[in-house]
């Protein structure tokens, strides 16, 4: 009777440890799931952001090359070349749980080997591609904003410290003749423009990898997230 009694509170020990590691499990799954989502909600902000960019790109060298259509004025060229085209346009990524597992040296345990291979897969290309994006040339559009900046006046000044930056350049004529005669600028505008067709599609293939994984997900562990 002694033995049987230690042989049922064994096994009910081992039923509440499986229980532990099952509900341990269905967390891990949770979250990575939602830390996969805001990877991808990241990646598609990025991308949206390089798309405008890419788009007053071709606007800006559009008036430096006179193409026919509606002029720009002093206001859109002064805000796109002297502002919106000099931002630098972040990509990264927090730690997560997918991380966490992985130091620990668990991740094989709570996951199978086809959803490990994909996570592995997207996280390793995420990082070398954030590498390989943060590399474009950042230096280009502190160039660009540095020659813009030359162009600014005391009264432009005075009206971006008054009304704030939404307001750059807006009533000087002066800035948009000074951007337009500088033959520095178009040169490193087409560069800022090449650079954001770069990430975009660098994002566009992050994304694809991304919705990969998320539909996996979806697919074979909808009742745990």
């Amino acid at each position: 009777m002694v033995v049987i009694g230690i042989l049922i509170a064994l096994q009910i020990n081992n039923w509440n440890e499986q229980r532990k590691t099952v509900n341990k499990e269905k967390g891990y799954i949770r979250s990575i799931y939602q830390d996969l989502r805001k990877d991808l909600n990241r990646i598609n902000i990025s991308s949206a952001m390089l798309t405008k960019q890419y788009k007053y790109g071709v606007e800006v060298l559009r008036a430096f090359e006179q193409k026919e259509g509606k002029a720009m004025d002093s206001v859109d060229i002064t805000n796109k070349a002297g502002w919106e085209l000099t931002l630098i346009i972040p990509m990264m990524r927090e730690d997560n749980t997918w991380d966490d597992l992985k130091v620990k040296g668990i991740e094989t345990y709570i996951i199978k080997d086809s959803l490990t291979q994909l996570l592995d897969g997207f996280y390793s290309n995420f990082d070398n591609q954030i590498n390989r994006f943060n590399q474009l040339p950042k230096k280009v559009r502190e160039e660009l904003r540095m020659l813009t900046g030359y162009c600014n006046d005391s009264e432009g000044v005075q009206i971006i410290f008054e009304k704030g930056i939404d307001y750059y350049g807006a009533s000087s004529p002066r800035f948009r003749k000074c951007i337009l005669s500088n033959i520095d600028v178009p040169r490193l505008v087409s560069a800022v423009t090449l650079s954001a067709i770069v990430n975009i599609r660098l994002c566009e293939g992050l994304k694809k990898e991304a919705e990969a994984v998320k539909e996996y997900m979806e697919k074979h562990f909808k009742h745990l997230i």
